[in-house]
This record gives C-alpha cells, structure tokens and sequence, in this order.
C-alpha cells in the first residue's frame, strides 16, 4: 500500500512484531513458539517469500514417528500404519454419514459411532485415538466434543509437503517489515468511525485516518477488548460470538544430550489415561539440539497455563521415563507457551465449533462503512488457523482498500 501511494501506520500492541508468530533464542537455538510449519509448499505465498527472501526451510513428514505405550514398549511402524489406514477410513465415513444428517454434531458424536459400529480392539482404539489427537486436536487447538463434523477439513490447502524454518519463523516477519512504521507497545482501546475519518485509540496517544484495518485475533474481539464506537454491525457481532479460539500450547525442553532416537522427526506416547503428552517435535532431527517440543491442544493445552514450571517439568518427564526407562538425564531448561492467557491473543487460532458455519468468517471479514476492515487468519474461510490464510487475507483487503480510495 505504501507503493501506492497511502500513508500506513501499525500500532502493534507488543514490544516486539510478528504476533503468533514468535521465534525464541533463550535455550540458544531458535524455537518457534508461535507458528512453525509453511503447509502445503507448492504455490504457497510464505514458500514464495522464504525462497524470495533466501530463508532455509525443511520438509516435515508427520507420520515419521517413533512412538511407545508404557514400560519402554515400542509400536512397531508397520502397526501405525494400520492405524492410520483405519484411522482414515473411520474419518471419511463420519464425513460422509454426517452429510446425510439434519443438524451437525461434534467431530467426537460422529467419530464415536463407528468406533462402536467398527467394534474395534482397545489397543486398535488406543492407537485411533492417539491419531486423533495428532491430526485433529493440536491442529485445530480444539477438544473433538466441540469441533463441527460438517465443517471439518472443509478448508482448502495447497499441494506438497508442509515445512518448517530451522533458524525460525521471525525471518519471515523481520523481511517483511523492513521500512514500514511500526509503532510498538500501542495496544488499541478504542475505535470510533463516522463517514469522515477514522479514530484509533491507544494510552499512547490518538491516531486519525481514512480507514483501518483490524487484525487484532478473534480471541481479542471475543472478549472485547476493544471497544467500536458506534458498534459493530450484528452480523459481526454474530459471526465473532460465534466462531472460537482454539488453543495449541507448546513445552520444549532442553537436554544436557540426546537420549532419544535422533532419526525419527517426531516422538510419540500412547498414554495410560488422556489428556496427556502424546506428540514430540525432536529438534535435533531439524538443527542438531538436544531439546524435544511437546504439542498440546484443547484444554488440557489450557490447563497447562496453570501450572509452575515444576510442575510441567514433572508431568512431562514422567511421560518420557515411561518412554525411554528412568536413567534419562533431567532437563537443562524448559519454556511453555500460555497462548490462551495472552491479553494480544487469548487463543492460538480460531476453529469452527458445532452448530456454527464457515459463512461467520465472511461476516467477521466484511467491511464496515468501507471504513473499518478485517483481515486475520480467521477471516480466512479458504484457508483458516494458518500463516498464509492470515497473509492472504491482509493482501485481500489491501487490494479492497486501494480500489475504493483509488477510484
């Protein structure tokens, strides 16, 4: 927009840019605490920009996982992989009895009923639900009893692999960034519109413009922490009520050495009781560190917030001891993510609960006034609860901008 010829302000309410995008160097390796994957590479706008910008990036593989039940006891690979396959099949035949019902259910009502009807073994079962965590809980940051089966992987996704940024994220945002104006620490307050000028509010002083664009995250707007003068539309205020804010935390923890089997990207845990730690990202695989990043989701990804560093470090290394036998060494150091406490995010990424449709993220993403615009990953109904939904978005509604003040 700056190209074209507006005057562009960003009031960034942290002391840092990027949002939920936030790569970490405390441990001495970079972590990404926010976002972390490009998924789907081919025709990707962030593939583009990371190639554009010369930033390595590495090809993930889900599936390539070494997991165990208790006692040091290993699934052997050729047994995942039978669960996957029943594990999909069980997917597709949810989706497809559920387009045949009058109301929508849950992912888990739906789920559950062929689990009953398919008569499957317990360690069967185990194995389903530890894939069900794996693709559907910490991917969408949402308990399976509240996600809608109808709108369930109704997105769309680009072609290839998924891939993450050995050296982080934050390379990204630091490109793209470069000569804007940035105003850090001015959280917004307030927004008051009328059919001349726009007014944004923050402790640090009053900014007027022609137009602004919103992207703070749809937890923020959920628990009004911004108040429109005068207020919103009611469809806005339908389609914010009524979409959520999923939750994915992670716990990455630093090592003295690796005890773990370096060549598998992630470690796996059938635990004895849920919710617990079931999914590893192995760092050393992608830049040769000593630290494993637990993924949660939903709420027991909540329920970590509360706890003290002790406390995590316990639980979570009570998990890897039935994993790899008592002689592990203990932790260095461990960082956890409490993304639902965040006042600049009260989420991770929004999700489409039961009962609700994707036509709310139009609402949320349609213009006020032609003076108020939304962008944000989760006014994106193509591709939601992603880095390139949120870029496309903001893209979207820069061209929208430019065609009504330019004419």
């Amino acid at each position: 927009m700056k190209s074209q010829g507006f005057q562009v302000t960003i009031l960034e309410a942290r002391d840092r840019i990027g949002g939920r995008i936030y790569t970490d160097k405390t441990l001495g390796f970079p972590v990404d605490l926010g976002a972390s994957w490009i998924h789907g590479i081919q025709n990707n706008p962030i593939g583009k920009l990371a190639h554009d910008f010369n930033i390595a990036i590495k090809q993930t593989n889900y599936y390539h996982v070494d997991l165990y039940t208790n006692n040091q006891n290993k699934i052997q690979d050729s047994e995942l992989e039978q669960a996957e396959s029943l594990y999909e099949k069980i997917i597709a035949r949810a989706k497809s009895w559920s387009e045949n019902q009058e109301q929508d259910v849950s992912v888990y009502q739906a789920v559950n009923r062929f689990f009953k009807l398919d008569n499957l073994s317990p360690r069967q079962a185990k194995l389903v639900n530890w894939l069900l965590t794996s693709e559907i809980l910490i991917e969408t940051g949402a308990d399976l009893e509240k996600l809608s089966i109808w709108e369930l992987d109704e997105d769309e996704a680009f072609g290839g692999e998924d891939y993450l940024f050995p050296n982080g994220y934050e390379q990204i945002i630091q490109n793209l960034a470069q000569g804007l104006e940035i105003k850090l620490q001015h959280p917004v307050t307030e927004i008051q519109y009328n059919n001349q000028q726009v007014t944004v509010k923050t402790p640090q002083g009053n900014f007027q413009g022609s137009a602004v664009l919103i992207t703070v995250p749809l937890g923020v707007l959920k628990a009004n922490k911004v108040n429109f003068i005068p207020e919103l539309p009611q469809d806005k205020k339908t389609a914010i009520q009524k979409l959520n804010m999923g939750v994915l935390n992670k716990v990455v923890v630093k090592f003295p050495k690796v005890f773990w089997e370096k060549n598998y990207e992630f470690l796996g845990y059938l635990p004895k009781s849920s919710p617990n730690f079931t999914v590893f990202l192995n760092f050393n695989y992608y830049n040769s560190s000593p630290m494993l990043m637990a993924l949660t989701g939903g709420s027991f990804a909540r329920s970590l917030e509360t706890m003290t560093q002790q406390q995590l470090t316990d639980k979570i290394m009570a998990i890897l001891r039935e994993m790899y036998g008592n002689s592990i060494p203990n932790p260095q150091e461990i960082l956890v993510t409490r993304w639902s406490s965040d006042p600049y995010t009260l989420g991770s990424y929004s999700y489409i609960p039961q009962g609700t449709t994707a036509k709310e993220r139009d609402s949320l993403a349609s213009p006020v006034n032609n003076m108020l615009f939304f962008a944000g990953e989760a006014t994106s109904r193509q591709y939601p609860a992603t880095v390139h939904g949120a870029y496309l978005s903001g893209l979207r509604e820069a061209q929208r901008i430019q065609k009504i003040f330019m004419n």
